[in-house]
């Protein structure tokens, strides 16, 4: 298959999403994980924009919500309203968006907000339904009355959403030129170790066995590098193949891999994984099959960004590892052959009898 690197998206990702960098230094931390695995400079960077960003507090807490799991902040339910593949600059997209009737506008953002997780019959997509939602929703207060002022007034958000993307853009383009070069050879050099026969094989490989996707059904795939994300790995959709991935994510696999490695690191950090009723009660629903994050939220009666954190350290253990099969169907697996060795390995610790 042919993998097919987009500059030009890339930096339109990047730069809709930069503003989330204020936050990033809130960011929970497994046992000084970052430490081990973060670049030095990245994380100079990120704290430094927690400083630099400090004024643009209140506007940036109207579209960006604390944490990577935020799912329901503008810029996502934006960027699945409204595609940005054909576009070639952040401007002409952010223009043509406020060119669009305001009706029309309005109907598309309360459609994406309502199916960004199920299928929802045309008549229910509405204004009503969409305040409905909102307040059903287990989020911080003034997260759920920024996405009513969206559903209420979103020309005028997008508006208002812009101006903060202006005021903020000098940081950005200081921050994107430097690491131009890196990501332009990242986006390259993939998508040609990707392209051709053996992608399953090479892409396992690169993540050292933590990601299990089939890309078989697919005769081409679009990728998409992250530069202000480096360590965050997106697969946008199941119907298309089209991911985007962090400019580090490969020194980030061979990282953990080596804390793997350690089986003391790894039992430790594996049982810690599992030191929390609420992520051990996740963990079996995964056993069970349900893999859908609403679904389990649901059943938990916890936010959807809770189970995603939850998942995530899973990952990070090696609890679990991330899957697509031929049918397209894309989920967690419970890596049973690990949990086993580090049970067969507490034994020893224990000095259990054979």
């Amino acid at each position: 298959m042919k993998f097919k690197f987009n500059a030009d998206v890339s930096r339109i990702y990047d730069y809709l999403l930069f503003p989330r960098i204020y936050y990033a230094h809130d960011e929970e931390d497994d046992e000084g994980l970052l430490e081990q695995v973060v670049d030095e400079n990245y994380l100079s960077f990120i704290n430094k924009m927690s400083s630099d960003l400090a004024p643009f507090d209140n506007e940036i807490g109207q579209y960006y919500q604390k944490g990577v799991y935020a799912q329901y902040e503008f810029c996502n339910i934006l960027l699945h309203a409204f595609k940005i593949y054909d576009y070639h600059s952040e401007h002409e997209y952010l223009n043509d968006l406020m060119q669009m009737d305001d009706n029309e506008f309005r109907n598309e953002i309360i459609k994406s907000l309502l199916s960004m997780e199920a299928e929802l019959n045309e008549s229910e997509l509405n204004q009503s339904n969409a305040i409905k939602y909102i307040n059903g929703l287990k989020i911080d207060p003034a997260n759920k009355w920024n996405l009513l002022m969206m559903v209420q007034n979103p020309k005028e958000h997008l508006q208002n959403f812009i101006n903060l993307l202006r005021k903020i853009q000098p940081y950005f383009d200081q921050y994107y030129q430097k690491t131009l070069p890196m990501m332009m050879s990242t986006g390259e050099r993939l998508s040609k170790m990707l392209s051709g026969k053996d992608t399953n094989e090479v892409f396992k490989g690169i993540t050292k066995n933590s990601i299990n996707y089939d890309f078989s059904g697919f005769d081409e795939c679009f990728l998409y590098i992250s530069s202000v994300f480096p360590y965050s790995l997106r697969f946008i959709s199941s119907e298309e193949c089209r991911f985007v991935w962090g400019m580090y994510m490969e020194k980030s696999f061979e990282k953990i891999q080596e804390l793997h490695e350690n089986k003391m690191i790894q039992r430790v950090k594996i049982f810690k994984s599992l030191g929390d009723q609420t992520r051990y009660e996740t963990l079996k629903l995964l056993a069970q099959g349900v893999t859908s994050i609403k679904d389990i939220a649901s059943q938990l009666d916890v936010s959807s960004a809770t189970i995603s954190y939850h998942i995530n350290e899973f990952l990070t253990s090696g609890v679990v590892i991330i899957s697509r099969d031929k049918n397209k169907k894309a989920g967690y697996i419970i890596d049973h052959k690990r949990i086993e060795e580090v049970i067969e390995n507490l034994k020893k610790d224990m000095n259990f009898p054979k």
